[in-house]
């Protein structure tokens, strides 16, 4: 798919009619460019609402949030025509009966002049798009809303044309089926500074909300939900035909069922007023931290954030070296024990001599018995008369008998056994009294060393953050103090209650599991009727065949994705062999992915800087648009924030002309991409808007790219 062009009118900070069009070649990146608060932000959240409407809020949690401070999608929808507007139309007069009959029947040419000012719309015309069934060269959709009649509705036009098809399945759902599921929006639409969410998932519902994405990317949902849907038409079968008792035992489970569902929606939604109010809280502490760091005349927010984040690296750092000095002194009393630990080193070798040379020694004259009976068996067999055979016998006896090896009793009888290590215990000794002898000492005093060092680090550190956050000299500090310490107080509970939430949820769906499972050994005893049975064994055909598929699939994509984030890391960030591999686990509803050293260990991303973890998250979205197979354009705000300036290169040259074939950024000129980084992304660039706003009202002027840093001089 390809986007041609993108209108929107008297949306936000856009009055009137702005337009962009793209045109399709080989060069795939295109530059919608401007400052601060001029619309950049806008223009990515307004191609979100266009596609999807009120169901935005299941793309991004932003839009979420954005839509709760609203408090309800209806004022978020109305605050979005441009403010001008909204004030005019705000002076129109209008009785509910003209306003009903508006909506029935339209405008007339009498108000006419309230439609042109309270109407915004986003129109996006696409081209390249394969629908089954239904041969179309382009695809116009436009939603608009009406501030006046507070309405909103939606258009999809195929090659100009109403479809029949389409407008019977309904718009929106046709735009999530066919165009872009909402649930799969995130990876094509987003923030790159936001991106580290991705890296950042630590509660297991953010973890199973992702994975839900992560399957649906993958093509696994649908086949799960196609699973699904014939379970769910097998327990039909059986509600219509079973015998009362056991349709009312199907019919209580199936209510226990939709009991539980109901009980999670309802704490979810609690979840999420809970989560609004710890966003609040959050703002609302950062905003104290910065005034008492301005009141204080203390270190920058900035700096305050990097020596929290050394303190925690220290306190880290401290626990590995007390941990290091623990293993050390399991040891220490060999170490201190001098003499008789050198004692016991030479008992122990003593011991494993004389057990090596008894055993060498019994074996070679077990060797040389068997010889000799062998020989001995051998000349009984030969044609001698009887005195022969004896003389030969006694001659072979005193032979071997002269060669049978004895250890020596001196040395026997001067070692006394004490010890009587194995090999293996002995092996282990003498490389303990290796280390001890060659370095323990040493390490032993560079690791207090370390640890004492480490100590007045950390010591140091946390009364800088103390100093920079406490004035206990100035009333109004005292003040910020005592409400940010209610706000960090209100912020714990707050922590504390959605994570209870979570555990209830957690075992709700658990008991669903259970219930599910009675339900489906309960349904195995009922029979469906005659006019049911073929359909219903063809639908436990489907069942097995797409569990053995899913299965496969989930296989398949696990290694393909492991190899496809792997390569990736390994394109964008600068650290060699930092990361070694990457493990995927695809079995369950979470699912969970790992990155590795050389030596299998799990690499904690909380341990990644901020701009590791971005890397690392675009690494997974470019792996997870490539492996979905699904081409659409891709659009990025903020495209190098965090990045240093090698890692900004690598994903200029290795990312974005790669990652789709038609590449949309929004970039805040000069802080986001400067001069150098634009030439160096020049060769790829297609087209280049800025955006001009004038007086509040902004709008898009193209470019000729290769001008783009002239015209801003």
């Amino acid at each position: 798919m390809f986007i041609e062009s993108i209108i929107l009118h008297n949306y936000r900070a856009y009055k009137g009619h702005n337009k962009t069009s793209f045109k399709q070649d080989a060069k795939n990146i295109f530059l919608v460019a401007g400052n601060n608060g001029f619309g950049k932000t806008t223009f990515l959240t307004s191609l979100v609402w266009c596609l999807y409407g009120k169901l935005m809020v299941d793309v991004d949690e932003k839009f979420r949030r954005d839509i709760n401070d609203a408090q309800g999608y209806k004022n978020y929808a109305r605050q979005s025509l441009h403010k001008e507007l909204a004030s005019v139309v705000n002076t129109y007069e209008a009785s509910p009966e003209v306003r009903k009959r508006i909506i029935k029947h339209g405008y007339s040419s009498e108000s006419e002049y309230i439609k042109k000012d309270a109407q915004y719309y986003v129109e996006i015309s696409i081209s390249d798009v394969f629908i089954p069934s239904i041969p179309c060269r382009t695809i116009t959709i436009r939603r608009t809303y009406d501030y006046f009649l507070d309405t909103e509705f939606v258009e999809v036009l195929i090659d100009g044309q109403v479809n029949e098809l389409a407008k019977d399945v309904g718009y929106d759902i046709f735009i999530n089926d066919f165009i872009l599921s909402k649930d799969i929006a995130k990876f094509f639409f987003f923030d790159a500074e936001k991106i580290v969410n991705l890296a950042e998932v630590k509660s297991l519902d953010e973890k199973r909300r992702l994975s839900t994405a992560y399957s649906e990317v993958l093509g696994i949902k649908k086949y799960e939900d196609i699973k699904r849907n014939l379970e769910n038409l097998r327990l039909k079968f059986r509600k219509s035909a079973g015998s009362t008792a056991s349709k009312a035992k199907l019919d209580r489970l199936q209510a226990g069922v939709d009991n539980l569902e109901a009980q999670i929606r309802t704490k979810e939604e609690e979840r999420e007023r809970v989560d609004n109010q710890i966003q609040q809280y959050r703002a609302e502490a950062v905003q104290l931290q910065e005034r008492l760091i301005r009141e204080g005349n203390a270190i920058s927010v900035e700096d305050l954030k990097k020596q929290k984040e050394l303190l925690i690296t220290l306190k880290e750092k401290d626990s590995k070296l007390k941990s290091q000095l623990r293993e050390m002194l399991d040891v220490a009393p060999f170490a201190i024990s001098g003499k008789l630990f050198t004692d016991l080193m030479t008992q122990v070798i003593a011991e494993k001599k004389i057990k090596t040379t008894a055993a060498s020694c019994a074996a070679i004259n077990a060797a040389l018995q068997l010889t000799q009976t062998q020989i001995t068996e051998r000349v009984s067999e030969l044609k001698l008369t009887s005195l022969q055979k004896q003389a030969i016998e006694r001659i072979i006896a005193d032979v071997f008998a002269n060669n049978i090896v004895e250890t020596s009793v001196e040395d026997a009888a001067a070692i006394k056994v004490l010890v009587d290590f194995n090999d293996s215990e002995s092996n282990e000794f003498q490389a303990l009294f290796d280390n001890i002898r060659y370095s323990f000492n040493t390490l032993f005093k560079q690791l207090v060393k370390d640890i004492k060092n480490n100590a007045l680090f950390m010591a140091k550190t946390q009364r800088k953050i103390v100093e920079a956050e406490y004035d206990d000299g100035n009333g109004d500090i005292k003040e910020i103090r005592m409400r940010k310490a209610e706000v960090d107080e209100l912020l714990a509970q707050l922590d504390i209650q959605t994570r209870h939430l979570s555990e209830q949820i957690g075992t709700l769906n658990k008991d669903i599991k259970v219930l599910k499972k009675q339900l489906s050994e309960v349904a195995k005893h009922v029979r469906v009727d005659k006019a049911d049975k073929e359909k219903d064994l063809i639908a436990e055909r489907l069942i097995g065949e797409l569990t053995t598929f899913l299965f496969e699939l989930r296989a398949k994509r696990k290694f393909s994705l492991e190899k496809k984030i792997m390569a990736g890391i390994d394109v964008l960030m600068h650290k060699a062999d930092f990361i070694h591999s990457v493990r995927i686990d695809l079995q369950n509803d979470i699912i969970e992915i790992e990155l590795l050293d050389k030596a299998g260990e799990i690499i904690s991303k909380e341990k990644l800087s901020k701009g590791e973890q971005q890397l690392y998250a675009t690494a997974i979205l470019n792996a997870l648009v490539e492996e979905s197979g699904i081409e659409f354009p891709v659009f990025i705000d903020s495209p190098l924030q965090k990045f240093d300036s090698i890692h900004s290169r690598n994903v200029i040259t290795k990312f974005y002309p790669s990652v789709s074939k038609q590449v949309v950024i929004f970039p805040l000129l000069g802080k986001e991409l400067s001069e150098d980084e634009y030439n160096v992304l020049l060769p790829n660039v297609n087209e280049v808007y800025i955006i001009e706003n004038e007086n509040g009202c902004s709008s898009f002027k193209k470019i000729t790219p290769n001008k783009l840093f002239e015209t801003l001089s």
